[in-house]
């Protein structure tokens, strides 16, 4: 068995580096290591780690969504690698819902017993012809990646990721959005139907039911299912969206009649608008245009998780 830990130091605003030192400080197995540099660094390494030879690998990665997005990128459909998380980014979604260590010894007796894994799905996303990505947990369009755009140059993620309270720096972002932001229309083709939705806020397309940082936007989303969901608001008040965001917390949002949820195994989505904000896991990724046609399909059983016995995470019931 190769372990490979891929390590983003500056994830969770230096985190990452704190995680990391205390933990291999308890590490008695043979293992290799692999530091970012930049981004989509996580990417190349898993990439090219995983082809090396077709023996049965392990790469844990220390870092937030953002980095277990790039990791996973790079290791798609490789029946060899499987893939396990020590959280230590400022959203970690992706602990929310899937099985992740918590220290050295699990690791340890995880890789020394025999290791249990489980196939999950993938959601991809096309942006017109500009983009395709993949997504582990979420991608969406509109305020939810406005926001993250701007969370991510503000000094506000820093200092609250600084005092333990990295979760509050997106609420903080949502509601300085509210007063910017400008709504747009769309249009939705899925299972042979036409939806049509005006002042739209954001379309978050999920594999899962967490996004921005403990908001359970997506209830019924399963990553192993086969399927992906759509989650639009649109009509409302902006008063009336800080309370959505108030009650996603705990699913409350369900009953909002400007909330409307759709299920496919792929989507056709046309922005009716000049700029629409795009992100995928949390990383912004630029903006598209007046109808560009946005795809997002289900890769089914495209990555290998870790299967933890005793676990408290949703996927491993």
């Amino acid at each position: 068995m190769h372990v490979l830990f891929i390590v983003n130091e500056r994830a969770g605003n230096g985190k990452g580096k704190i995680v990391w030192n205390r933990l291999q400080r308890h590490l008695t197995i043979d293992y290799q290591v692999a530091l970012t540099q930049y981004e989509g660094h996580g990417q190349e390494i898993a990439s090219e780690w995983a082809q090396n030879g077709q023996i049965k690998k392990l790469i844990i990665v220390v870092g937030g969504d953002g980095t277990v997005h790039e990791v996973v990128s790079g290791i798609v459909h490789n029946d060899f690698v499987v893939i396990g998380v020590i959280s230590a980014g400022s959203g970690n979604d992706f602990a929310r819902y899937f099985p992740t260590f918590q220290n050295a010894t699990q690791i340890e007796a995880y890789v020394k017993t025999e290791m249990l894994e489980r196939s999950i799905d993938i959601g991809k996303i096309q942006l017109g012809t500009m983009y395709d990505e993949i997504f582990v947990n979420n991608a969406g369009l509109g305020f939810d990646a406005y926001v993250t755009k701007h969370i991510n140059k503000s000094r506000l993620k820093y200092y609250f990721n600084k005092i333990g309270l990295g979760k509050l720096s997106y609420a903080a972002a949502v509601v300085r959005g509210l007063f910017r932001f400008t709504c747009f229309d769309v249009t939705v083709y899925a299972n042979n139907q036409t939806h049509q939705f005006q002042n739209v806020w954001f379309v978050a397309t999920s594999n899962q039911p967490y996004f921005g940082g403990g908001m359970k936007i997506s209830p019924m989303s399963n990553a192993l299912d086969g399927k992906i969901e759509l989650t639009i608001v649109h009509n409302i008040a902006r008063w009336k969206l800080l309370l959505v965001f108030a009650t996603v917390f705990f699913e409350k949002h369900t009953t909002f009649r400007e909330i409307t949820f759709l299920q496919s195994n792929q989507f056709e989505i046309v922005v009716h608008a000049q700029s629409v904000d795009c992100h995928t896991d949390g990383n912004y990724i630029g903006a598209i245009g007046q109808d560009t046609i946005v795809r997002c399909t289900i890769q089914q059983q495209a990555w290998k998780c870790i299967k933890l016995e005793k676990t408290k995470n949703v996927i491993s019931q």
